[in-house]
C-alpha cells in the first residue's frame, strides 16, 4: 500500500547535547555546524531519533516492485501530490497508455540538468571507442561546450531542452559568425560542434531512460562552407628537394656562423664525432619523410611504430588498433627499397645502443618540435608553406601526397581507399586526392581519335 513516510533511525548522541524533558518525554538538544539548534526524541539505548527533513514516498511500481524515492519535499501536503502523480503515471503504463521508458524519463524530470550532465561525463570517461578511452581533453571540450549552452539557453531541467530553443541559440551564433568583426566569432565548424555535443547527451538520456524520446534528433547543421585550411601535395621535383633539404640542414646549421661578420656563412668548425651525429640526425629526418609519404601514415602512427612494428621480410608494417585513428588495426605493404632503407636504420639503432636496444624501441624520434621542424626543411628546400590560391603544406600534407601518388600512378580507386585506410571512398578521392591540369590532360589525350 501507497504511504508518505519520514525515516526514521537512531544515531550517536550529538557532542555537547543537553536532555530536556517535554511532555513527559526525554528529548536531546544541541546546536548544529549551522548554528540551528535542533532536537530530537531520546532512545533507551542513549542515542537519538533521527528524523528526516523530508517526506519519503514507498509505492509498488508497474512490475509490482516496492520503491522508496524521496520526494524533497518538507510539506506533507506537497508530498502527497508527488505520490498521487506517481501512482496515477504508474496507471497509466498498467493501462498501456504509457510506456515503462515514458514513466522513468516522468521520473527524473525534476532533476536538475547539471546533475544529468555530470552522470554523462563520468560515463564517457569510462567509455572505450574502437578499444580507447575518450580523451581527457575532448571530455572537457563536451563539458565547457554543455555548460555554455546551459547558461545561454537557460536550461534548468530536460524538460527545457527542445527543438525550437536550440535552433535560435544556432541561427544567433550563425549570424554573429557573419556580422562580427569586433569580437571572435564562433566558426561555423564550432557551432555544429556545439550542436554534435547536445545531441549526443540527450542520445545518452534517452538511452539512460531519462528522455523518452531526443528532442533534437532532426535538428540541422550550420553549412560550414569551404574548410579553413586547404591543404596541397608535394610535387615529385619537390619531394626530392625537401628530403635533400632534410638531410643536410643538421650539419649546414651547424656549421652557419650566427653572428659577426661572417654571419650566414657556412665557416664553423664541427667536430667529427658532433658531425657524424647531425648527418645521421638528417639521414633519420629525411627516411621519415620518405616513409610518410610512402605509406600515408599519419604524426601521431608513425610515432608509435616500434622495432617490432615491421615485417622486413614480406616487407610490411603493422599498426596496432590502439594507435591508429580509425581504431582498426592495419597492415600496409612496404616498397622494398623502402625497406632496405628501415633495413639499415634498425642495425644503426641496435650499434648505437645495444644495451636499451629491444624490439619496443621507438623506430623514429619525431621530437616534441617535429612540426617546427618540418617548416623550417620547407623553407630550407625553398617550398612555399601556401601557395597563390592559399593551399597549405603541413605534415598531414604528406598523407594527400601519397593519395595523389597512387591517383596518378593509376592505382584504382578502392585499393587507394584500402591503402589510406578510409571508410568511405569519396574522402579518398575527393579530399586527398589531388589531380591538376596535366593529370586530367593526359587522360584526355589518350582518347581515340574521331
Amino acid at each position: 500500500m501507497a504511504v508518505v513516510y519520514k525515516k526514521k533511525y537512531p544515531i550517536p548522541m550529538p557532542a555537547g547535547a543537553e536532555i530536556i524533558e517535554r511532555r513527559g518525554k526525554k528529548l536531546a538538544r544541541w546546536t548544529n555546524g549551522k548554528g540551528q539548534t535542533r532536537t530530537a526524541e531520546l532512545c533507551p539505548d542513549g542515542r537519538i531519533q533521527f528524523v528526516s527533513d523530508c517526506w519519503y514516498i514507498r509505492y509498488r511500481d508497474a512490475t509490482g516492485k516496492t520503491q522508496r524515492v524521496s520526494t524533497r519535499c518538507k510539506d506533507r501536503q506537497a508530498a502527497e501530490k508527488v505520490l498521487a502523480d506517481t501512482l496515477a503515471d504508474i496507471d497509466k503504463v498498467r493501462a498501456g497508455v504509457m510506456s515503462h521508458q515514458e514513466l522513468n524519463a516522468s521520473n527524473l524530470r525534476d532533476t536538475p540538468i547539471d546533475r544529468h550532465i555530470e552522470d554523462y561525463l563520468a560515463q564517457l570517461a569510462l567509455k572505450t571507442t574502437r578499444g580507447r578511452r575518450i580523451s581527457p581533453k575532448h571530455i572537457s571540450n563536451v563539458r565547457n561546450e554543455l555548460a555554455r549552452l546551459v547558461k545561454e539557453c537557460k536550461l534548468l531541467l530536460l524538460k527545457d531542452i527542445d527543438r525550437q530553443t536550440m535552433q535560435e541559440w544556432l541561427t544567433k551564433q550563425t549570424n554573429t559568425c557573419r556580422s562580427s568583426k569586433d569580437s571572435k566569432p564562433l566558426s561555423a565548424r564550432t557551432i555544429n560542434m556545439y550542436r554534435a555535443a547536445i545531441i549526443a547527451f540527450c542520445n545518452w538520456c534517452v538511452a539512460e531512460g531519462r528522455l523518452a524520446s531526443n528532442p533534437l534528433a532532426d535538428l540541422p547543421k550550420i553549412e560550414e562552407g569551404e574548410p579553413a585550411r586547404k591543404r596541397r601535395p608535394l610535387t615529385e621535383d619537390e619531394i626530392t628537394r625537401l628530403l635533400q633539404a632534410a638531410e643536410e640542414r643538421p650539419l649546414k646549421d651547424a656549421m652557419t656562423i650566427q653572428h659577426g661578420p661572417n654571419k650566414g656563412k657556412q665557416l664553423a668548425k664541427v667536430k667529427p664525432q658532433r658531425r657524424k651525429k647531425l648527418i645521421d640526425i638528417g639521414k633519420e629526418r629525411a627516411l621519415i619523410y620518405k616513409f610518410m609519404i610512402l605509406t600515408g601514415l599519419r604524426r601521431g602512427e608513425v610515432a608509435s611504430l616500434t622495432v617490432d612494428s615491421f615485417d622486413l621480410k614480406t616487407p610490411c608494417v603493422h599498426v596496432k588498433a590502439k594507435h591508429a585513428k580509425s581504431g582498426r588495426a592495419a597492415t600496409l605493404p612496404l616498397r622494398p627499397d623502402l625497406a632496405d632503407e628501415l633495413r639499415e636504420h634498425i642495425t644503426k639503432l641496435e650499434k648505437t645502443d645495444r644495451r636499451t636496444f629491444s624490439p619496443q624501441t621507438p623506430l623514429f624520434r619525431l621530437g616534441r618540435n617535429f612540426l617546427r621542424t618540418f617548416n623550417l626543411d620547407l623553407a630550407a628546400a625553398d617550398i612555399a608553406k601556401r601557395d597563390a590560391h592559399g593551399r597549405t603544406v603541413d605534415v598531414h600534407s604528406l598523407r594527400h601526397t601519397f593519395a595523389t601518388l597512387l591517383a596518378r600512378n593509376g592505382v584504382s580507386p578502392s585499393i587507394a581507399q584500402k591503402l589510406m585506410r578510409h571508410s568511405d571512398i569519396r574522402l579518398t578521392m575527393n579530399t586527398y586526392t589531388h589531380l591538376d591540369l596535366a593529370d586530367t590532360a593526359g587522360a584526355v589525350a589518350g582518347l581515340p581519335a574521331i
